[in-house]
C-alpha cells in the first residue's frame, strides 16, 4: 500500500492498516533504497502470519518480480493511463499469489517416508510410532473395528473414497461415513455374504448372497432381486457403462445394467470356479482369476476371452490392475505374486511368500499391498522394477487377513480379516489432488444428483469395452495407403524362400477336363439315363442271343457229317 494509507502508533513507528499477506499497489525498483519517490515493489509482511502463509507470499513475490520487474508508473504524468496500469498490475499480483497457492497445495513429489540412514528402514516403523508424529487428522484413520463373530470381512470403497462397504460371511453389512467416521447404515441378512460393491455412487450397492445378487439404497432397504446371477461368488462394477458383472461358481460371467434392468451378455468361461474378479481401469476390461491359474480377459461385446494367460501353478486368489492399465499383479496360491506387463503379455518379476497370499491391491501412487496369512506387506516401486524390501508392513496376529483396499485419495489401506477390519496407514498410498467433477469426497446432496444425471447422459455402450479404447476415436486410413501396404507384405511373402515341392507320377490323360467331366457325369442318375441304361441293357441281350444263334449254327457246318445227328 502506498505511505499515505499507512497510520503511526503510539510510538511514532510507521505500522500497516491492512493484513500481513496483502501487497503494495505501488512498483518501484526493489534494488534501490527507498526514499522519496522510490517505493518498495512489495511491501513488508508482518511477522504474525503463519510460516506456511509467509512461504507462500514469498513464492508469489518472486513470481511477479521475475514476471515483470521494476515498474515506474509513479512517474507517468497521465492520470488515466496511470490508473489503467495500476489495475493491470494489480491483476499481475492476484495471479502471482494464486499460482503460489496452486504450488503449496499441488505438490509434484508425494509423501513417501524416507530413511535417514544406509541401515534404516521404512518397513521397522510400526503404526504405533507412525501415529505419534502425524496431525490429528491422520490420527483419525488409525482405528480397528472388533468384530469376531461374524467375520471374515470383505469390503469396497466408494469411488470418492468417503464412504467404505463392509461385509461379514455370515450377513452383517455396514456402511461407514470415514470423513466423519460414522456408521450410516447397518444390516442383518441372515445369509452367507461372498461379496458386495458399491454402484455408481454410495446410494446403492449390491451384495453376492447364497443364491442371487440383491441391490440394496442407503437406507437398508431392498430394492431388487437379480434372479439371472445364480449362485455369484465375485462383483465388479463398471461405473462408466454402468454395468455390474458377476461371475459364479459354476463359471458364468454376467453383465447387469443397472440403469435399465437389461440382462446385456453371458458368457460361459469354461475355465472352471473364478475365484477373483478385477477390472482394468484404463479399458473396463474384467480380469478373472481361475481355480486352474488361468487369468482371462473378457469384454462383453465379444463371447469368448479377449486373452488366456497362465499365471500359476495353482488357483488364482487375487489381481491388482494400476490405474493407468499397464501392469497386472496376480497371486496364487502356489506362495508366488507375479508381475506382467499388459501391454506384451509378459512376466517382469515375482515374489515369494511363506504362506500363499489371500489378496493383493495396487495405490493410485502405484504401491502394491499384498496380504498372505496374519501380515500384511507394503511395497514401494514394485511394478516396473523389483524391490528388494518392503515398504511398510503391519501384523494382525491370530487373525488372516481376507481382503485388501487402498483408500481412494486417502493414504489408507483397508483390512478385512477374520475378526473385524483394520485401518492401516500408508503415507505416499494415495493421490492427494482429486477431480471435483470425476469424485468429490466432499460433494453435497445436489452435487451427488447433478453428478448422477451427468453420468447417465454420458453412460458409455457396452460396445466400446475394448483391449485397446483409441481406436474407438481413430479414422480409417487411406485406401491407398492400405493397398501400399498390402503389396509391401505380398512383395515380402515372395522374397521368402519357396520350399520345393514333391512331384507325383501320375497316369498321363488320367485328369484330363474332359475325362474328369465324363467321370463326374456317370455318376448323375436321372430318368433319361435309366431309359438309356434299359435299352442298352435289352441291346445287349439281344446282340447275346444273336451271337448265340449264329455261335451254334457254326459248330453244325464244322462237325462231322457222322456226330450232326446230335445237333
Amino acid at each position: 500500500m502506498s505511505p499515505t494509507n499507512r497510520k503511526r502508533g503510539n510510538d511514532g513507528s510507521k505500522s500497516h492498516s491492512d493484513a500481513s499477506c496483502k501487497l503494495d499497489t505501488t512498483m518501484g525498483d526493489p534494488t534501490e533504497k527507498q526514499g522519496k519517490g522510490k517505493r518498495p515493489l512489495v511491501n513488508t509482511y508482518q511477522s504474525a502470519g503463519t510460516p506456511l502463509e509467509r512461504q507462500r507470499d514469498e513464492k508469489s513475490r518472486v513470481l511477479y518480480e521475475n514476471g515483470l520487474g521494476p515498474s515506474s508508473i509513479h512517474k507517468l504524468t497521465d492520470k488515466r493511463l496511470k490508473s489503467r496500469l495500476k489495475r493491470t498490475e494489480k491483476r499481475y499480483r492476484e495471479a502471482a499469489l494464486e499460482a503460489a497457492r496452486f504450488d503449496m497445495l499441488l505438490p509434484h513429489e508425494a509423501g513417501y517416508l524416507e530413511q535417514e540412514g544406509l541401515l534404516d528402514q521404512s518397513w521397522k516403523l510400526t503404526q504405533r510410532d507412525m501415529k505419534r508424529h502425524v496431525d490429528l487428522q491422520t490420527t483419525n484413520q488409525f482405528f480397528h473395528l472388533d468384530l469376531p463373530v461374524l467375520g471374515p470381512y470383505t469390503l469396497d470403497w466408494a469411488r470418492n473414497g468417503r464412504h467404505l462397504l463392509l461385509g461379514g460371511r455370515q450377513g452383517h453389512v455396514a456402511v461407514i461415513d470415514s470423513l466423519r467416521t460414522d456408521v450410516t447404515r447397518e444390516l442383518h441378512l441372515r445369509t452367507p455374504v461372498r461379496d458386495l460393491a458399491f454402484l455408481h455412487n454410495e446410494g446403492m450397492f449390491a451384495v453376492a448372497q447364497k443364491k442371487y445378487v440383491y441391490l440394496y439404497d442407503n437406507q437398508g432397504l431392498e430394492l431388487h432381486c437379480l434372479r439371472g446371477h445364480i449362485d455369484p461368488n465375485r462383483l465388479a462394477f463398471l461405473p462408466y457403462h454402468y454395468l455390474l458383472a458377476s461371475v459364479g461358481r459354476a463359471g458364468w460371467l454376467k453383465y447387469q445394467d443397472v440403469s435399465t434392468g437389461k440382462l446385456v451378455a453371458e458368457c460361459n468361461t469354461r475355465k472352471g470356479v473364478c475365484l477373483a474378479i478385477r477390472q482394468n481401469p484404463f479399458n473396463a476390461v474384467l480380469h478373472l482369476g481361475h481355480a486352474s491359474g488361468v487369468v482371462s480377459l473378457w469384454s462383453p461385446s465379444m463371447g469368448q476371452s479377449l486373452v488366456s494367460m497362465l499365471c500359476h501353478r495353482g488357483p488364482v486368489s487375487g489381481i491388482a490392475i494400476d490405474r493407468e492399465g499397464r501392469y497386472m499383479a496376480s497371486a496364487g496360491m502356489d506362495g508366488e505374486v507375479k508381475v506382467w506387463d499388459l501391454r506384451l503379455y509378459k512376466q517382469l518379476h515375482h515374489y515369494t511368500f511363506t504362506t500363499a497370499p489371500s489378496s493383493i491391491d495396487i495405490s493410485q501412487r502405484g504401491l502394491l499391498a499384498v496380504g498372505f496369512g496374519c501380515h500384511v506387506t507394503v511395497w514401494k516401486d514394485a511394478l516396473a522394477q523389483k524391490a528388494h524390501s518392503p515398504y511398510v508392513r503391519h501384523d494382525i496376529p491370530g487373525n488372516a487377513v481376507d481382503t485388501l483396499r487402498f483408500r481412494p485419495f486417502e493414504d489408507v489401506l483397508g483390512i478385512g480379516h477374520k475378526g473385524g477390519y483394520v485401518s492401516m496407514v500408508v503415507p505416499g498410498a494415495g493421490e492427494p489432488n482429486f477431480d471435483s467433477l470425476e469424485a468429490n469426497p466432499f460433494q453435497s446432496r445436489k452435487q451427488r444428483r447433478e453428478a448422477e444425471v451427468h453420468g447417465l447422459l454420458d453412460k458409455l455402450a457396452p460396445e466400446t469395452i475394448t483391449l485397446d479404447p483409441r481406436s474407438i476415436g481413430a479414422v480409417d486410413r487411406q485406401p491407398d495407403e492400405l493397398m501400399k501396404e498390402q503389396r509391401d507384405m505380398m512383395g515380402e511373402a515372395d522374397r521368402r524362400p519357396v520350399k520345393p515341392k514333391k512331384e507325383k507320377n501320375r497316369m498321363r490323360g488320367k485328369n484330363k477336363l474332359g475325362k474328369k467331366l465324363k467321370r463326374k457325369q456317370m455318376n448323375v442318375v436321372d430318368e433319361k439315363t435309366l431309359i438309356l441304361k434299359q435299352k442298352l441293357a435289352d441291346a445287349r441281350k439281344v446282340d447275346k442271343e444273336k451271337r448265340a444263334v449264329e455261335s451254334r449254327s457254326e459248330q453244325v457246318d464244322r462237325a462231322p457229317r457222322a456226330l450232326k445227328r446230335f445237333f
